[in-house]
């Protein structure tokens, strides 16, 4: 069982030809799409763009959602015998550690009075849900070969966010959409990573593709082939796997248990 590769996806980059890096375009942004496991041990393992690799301008904004649940509740130890503050003891000895509170709830005189017990509830961490990265480019070729181009990656993007066709079962089953490495290049500093751009995307899977092409005018196109004018893609990723915060940068939950946390920032992928 197995997915079948298209190879016009692989080796993908806009514009064609690189520029001065230094000047017009020092930063570029990767995405390498991979075969989905299920196995955490294969998961750690860096993008190498097995279903697309492809590269772009990096985009004027890029955008990262984050969000964390909490729920209302009472921990086991807040406000009991074994957390006891200072005001905590010496109600306990006011109290005859307890049981005057207890006679005045059994005759009444604390809910005459409208004595109630303190609210111990605290948040609770419940958990946090997958970051979400958007991206958006408008892409204009400037000749015929930057038109096939861009028509690809769109295509590409498209056509890999939906699960692809089992060979073992043709109606019944699908295999699961590739993940997604997404790392941002300092070309003209010569680093290979730049995750402060980045927002240091972990796996992702790709969740929402918004394709919108346009001609310079009405029955009009950008360059010889057909192609249009310009093309507005708008893409979103949600991470694989919860984030976990390892002291000064966040990891997945594979790259945590295969010990990627020992590396340094950039290099943990």
């Amino acid at each position: 069982m197995g997915a079948k590769r298209n190879s016009d996806w692989k080796n993908l980059r806009f514009p064609s030809k690189a520029p001065d890096v230094t000047k017009d375009m020092p930063f570029v942004i990767n995405f390498c799409a991979d075969a989905y496991t299920n196995k955490q041990s294969q998961r750690e393992n860096a993008g190498k763009g097995t279903f697309a690799d492809i590269t772009l301008p990096l985009p004027r904004n890029l955008r990262t959602g984050n969000k964390v649940t909490y729920s209302a509740g009472q921990t086991e130890t807040t406000g009991g015998l074994f957390d006891m503050t200072t005001g905590g003891w010496w109600e306990s000895l006011s109290t005859g550690f307890g049981l005057t509170t207890f006679l005045g709830d059994v005759t009444g005189w604390n809910a005459w009075e409208g004595e109630r017990p303190m609210d111990e509830r605290d948040s609770i961490f419940k958990h946090s849900e997958f970051r979400n990265h958007n991206y958006s480019w408008v892409l204009i070729p400037k000749n015929e070969e930057e038109g096939r181009d861009v028509a690809l990656i769109a295509s590409g993007f498209q056509t890999l966010a939906y699960p692809f066709k089992s060979d073992d079962a043709a109606y019944s089953r699908v295999i699961h959409p590739p993940i997604w490495h997404i790392s941002v290049f300092d070309l003209a500093g010569g680093k290979t990573l730049a995750p402060d751009w980045s927002n240091d995307p972990l796996p992702s899977v790709l969740t929402s593709v918004d394709i919108q092409t346009s001609g310079a005018a009405p029955g009009v196109f950008a360059v010889e082939g057909g192609f249009p004018a310009a093309t507005k893609i708008d893409v979103s990723f949600q991470e694989l796997e919860p984030a976990v915060n390892v002291g000064s940068y966040l990891l997945s939950r594979s790259q945590l248990r295969g010990g990627v946390a020992a590396k340094t920032p950039s290099g943990r992928r």
